[in-house]
């Protein structure tokens, strides 16, 4: 897949607060808050969903910036974007990922991986089989 690149300016994640420290509508939630609520909204997969289907609809920019990058997690961006778009709880609590069990991982990570299938598919790239189909293409080099 050829990466597309837009500048910071244009990434609808950005005024949504996607790289903020702290949710923009109640920057007083503590750190533990947000990676609750993080983890109860990833249970949800219905809900999940739904704003992993906004994020692809709302965000296209954003996410040819990120989903044409397959050096990186797509999977947890998703679900990171799908965070903030619904709730404004930006990716800084993305530990919250932490506090599933591993059935809750996997049931998310699918959904995910469904959601990116969609995205690729719609730009006429081919479909993952599996999560492990969908890692990131390159590991970091240690030396």
């Amino acid at each position: 897949m050829e990466r597309i690149y837009h500048t910071w300016d244009k990434w609808e994640c950005y005024p949504a607060g996607f790289f903020e420290n702290r949710p923009k509508d109640n920057p007083k939630m503590s750190e533990g808050e947000c990676k609750y609520l993080y983890a109860d909204f990833l249970r949800n997969i219905p809900r999940f969903e739904a704003a992993m289907a906004g994020v692809l609809k709302d965000w296209t920019n954003s996410c040819e910036q990120w989903l044409s990058n397959e050096r990186m997690n797509r999977i947890a961006w998703l679900g990171q974007s799908a965070m903030c778009y619904a709730t404004g709880i930006p990716s800084a609590f993305c530990g919250g990922f932490n506090q599933l069990t591993a059935d809750e991982k996997h049931a998310a990570n699918l959904s995910a991986l469904k959601y990116l299938n969609i995205w690729l598919e719609s730009r006429g790239e081919p479909t993952l089989a599996t999560l492990k189909d969908a890692e990131r293409k390159t590991q970091p080099e240690m030396y």
